[in-house]
């Protein structure tokens, strides 16, 4: 069996020496763990050094791309270090970009929340438990997955949610799909259904965040001449009055307007929303609704096609409606 480790720098890899702090490459982190995956080749490729901060849509696409390569290559799946700040981001990209299959060999994220000069590092753990869930039959035709603290999350689902704890990522308001402890890989949700691939981004889609006040001006200036954009509002989706009009004009003048919420909704459409211009991002935070709108835009030539790329992602929870007794 081979995995492949993809690395691309961030926390995991950075190392403070006597002469200042250092990054360390993927083989050093993946040898000083080799004893916990025994009788597994594993093959490390280096694509990107630094805090994944830094990293654009672009850079992402690039990462995704080399991970499609190397399944296309015959691996039995593939592991990808990276940094924690935009891990949910990257992953998702991929995701997109790869689909959901039956039988596609598994792709894992992980990363650590400690340095590796830390006296008590996570990336070490992290990186045994990635290999152990790429390696796992088990693992096969799901999502692309992201793997920390024994936690496994889907990369549709899962968010950043603490940026100093080590158990630091979570997929509420859903639970993790599975977890590995002491090497063993336990699924807890089935797989899902297929989904295909896209085809290309669109580069061009801002991300507003409303607030309180917020000129209409401020946001007609950011939806003119676009083919999309994506507001993040309020509760279940609701945007402030003051805000309807530009949101409105722009719909009608072509662009496709996604409406997200901080707080999880899986609101996608609505007559509410209809009237207003919009549609709903489905459960998916602002971050990830801006990614899944330049694919789907990338990847269509309407507005209504572009619609339902988007709502493939759709995030749907099954809780107890709030008006229900």
């Amino acid at each position: 069996m081979t995995i492949a480790v993809v690395a691309t720098g961030g926390t995991i890899s950075s190392h403070l020496t006597d002469a200042g702090w250092t990054s360390l490459d993927g083989r050093t982190l993946v040898d000083e763990v080799a004893d916990r995956f025994a009788g597994i080749e594993v093959t490390v490729t280096d694509v990107a050094t630094g805090p994944s901060s830094n990293l654009t849509v672009d850079d992402m696409l690039a990462i995704a791309h080399r991970v499609r390569d190397l399944l296309a290559e015959g691996v039995d799946g593939v592991v990808v270090l990276h940094g924690t700040d935009t891990m949910e981001l990257t992953a998702f990209v991929t995701q997109l970009v790869l689909g959901t299959e039956a039988g596609r060999a598994p792709v894992v994220f992980t990363g650590s929340m400690r340095v590796h000069s830390h006296p008590r590092p996570d990336g070490p753990r992290n990186i045994a438990d990635a290999v152990a869930v790429a390696s796992n039959r088990a693992a096969a035709g799901r999502q692309v997955l992201v793997c920390l603290e024994g936690a496994i999350h889907a990369a549709d689902r899962v968010q950043k949610c603490d940026a100093t704890s080590v158990d630091a990522f979570t997929s509420s308001p859903f639970a993790p799909i599975g977890s590995v402890v002491d090497g063993i890989v336990t699924f807890t949700e089935e797989r899902p259904s297929p989904c295909a691939p896209v085809l290309m981004f669109a580069p061009d889609v801002p991300l507003l965040t409303c607030y309180p006040g917020m000129a209409p001006a401020d946001v007609a200036t950011a939806l003119a001449d676009r083919r999309g954009a994506v507001l993040e509002v309020f509760g279940d989706l609701n945007v402030p009055v003051p805000l309807w009009g530009p949101i409105h004009e722009a719909w009608n003048a072509g662009c496709l307007v996604v409406l997200a919420s901080r707080p999880f909704t899986h609101t996608a459409r609505g007559e509410g929303l209809d009237l207003l211009g919009a549609v709903g991002a489905g459960g998916l935070t602002a971050q990830k609704a801006r990614l899944a709108t330049m694919a789907a835009l990338g990847s269509t030539t309407s507005r209504d096609d572009a619609v339902a790329v988007l709502h493939r992602h759709r995030q749907v929870f099954d809780s107890h409606d709030r008006s229900s007794t």
